[in-house]
């Protein structure tokens, strides 16, 4: 009798804590549908380009119902500035830590609150508005998946984000926002874990660009 009624217990408690988990996936795919640059949201966007990104940057963007805004993922243009180019390769397929998003129908407010979710997922990410903090041209958030091998611009530029500069040539104050403290331990960790060696020397790959004022 004790037996059957522990029985009984566990599968009440298994059960509790099952309809606690579908329930708390529920509430952040519900959460997640709310946010205002979601693909429910309205708003006239390009066909996304996400192509030649890292897998777990594209993941990590879908997660944040965002994927759909990517405007640029790997470019093999030599022009110079283009940091999009290849940071090596993943399932013998070229990739980049690099990605564009596009910021139409977001207000400024709703940007900040897109590059603090972008910060907290691990990515050292930018709002680029022609005129403001050193940039000229079009608007749009350039993001930094800081989880893979990424070639020494990109290196320079998830640095130039810790330290709260713009990440172009100008190395400036970064104006617009500030990732938090939290923040940008999360991406650092996440980043050495990649790009640094045993005695903490970053991780430099031969044939890499410099630091440009464009991405």
């Amino acid at each position: 009798m004790r037996r059957n009624v522990s029985l009984v217990l566990i599968c009440f408690i298994y059960v509790g804590l099952e309809s606690s988990l579908v329930a708390a996936a529920a509430q952040t795919t519900s959460d997640a549908k709310n946010y205002p640059w979601s693909p429910d949201v309205p708003c006239k966007l390009n066909p996304a380009k996400p192509e030649g990104l890292y897998p777990a940057a594209y993941s990590n963007l879908r997660g944040l119902m965002v994927a759909h805004r990517v405007t640029q993922g790997i470019n093999h243009s030599p022009e110079r500035g283009n940091v999009h180019d290849t940071d090596g390769t993943v399932n013998g397929k070229a990739y980049t830590g690099a990605v564009d998003i596009s910021v139409r129908c977001l207000t400024q407010a709703q940007i900040r609150t897109l590059l603090a979710r972008l910060a907290a997922a691990g990515f050292a990410a930018w709002y680029r508005k022609d005129g403001q903090d050193g940039w000229s041209g079009p608007p749009h958030i350039h993001a930094i998946w800081a989880g893979c091998r990424l070639k020494s611009v990109l290196q320079q530029q998830v640095e130039s984000w810790l330290d709260g500069t713009n990440g172009l040539g100008s190395n400036r104050p970064y104006q617009f926002w500030q990732a938090s403290a939290e923040m940008k331990d999360k991406v650092s960790k996440l980043y050495r874990s990649f790009n640094w060696g045993p005695r903490g020397h970053r991780v430099k790959k031969k044939g890499s660009k410099c630091a440009a004022d464009s991405d």
